[in-house]
């Protein structure tokens, strides 16, 4: 597995929130629906992957997205060996 790691340097999530980016409908913004995350996250685990959210105290996001290695074997895809 390779991680995919996407890092903002904004300001960060605030704490009392960050439990919530993943829920549906959840958004700060004025505009927005609060899907992407959510769709985001079931899609990655869908597909056997996880993903993190991680603010550090110096500040900004870092998102690590993890998906299982895949192989085409007889036209369809299976989990590769670790």
């Amino acid at each position: 597995n390779n991680p995919i790691t996407i890092a903002d340097p904004g300001p960060g999530i605030p704490a009392d929130i960050r439990d919530r980016v993943f829920e549906p409908f959840f958004t700060t913004k004025s505009r927005g629906g609060g899907l992407g995350l959510a769709i985001a996250r079931r899609t990655i685990e869908l597909h056997g992957g996880t993903i993190v959210l991680d603010c550090p105290t110096t500040g900004g996001t870092v998102m690590t997205v993890v998906l299982p290695r895949v192989t085409a074997t007889e036209g369809s895809l299976t989990a590769a060996a670790q």
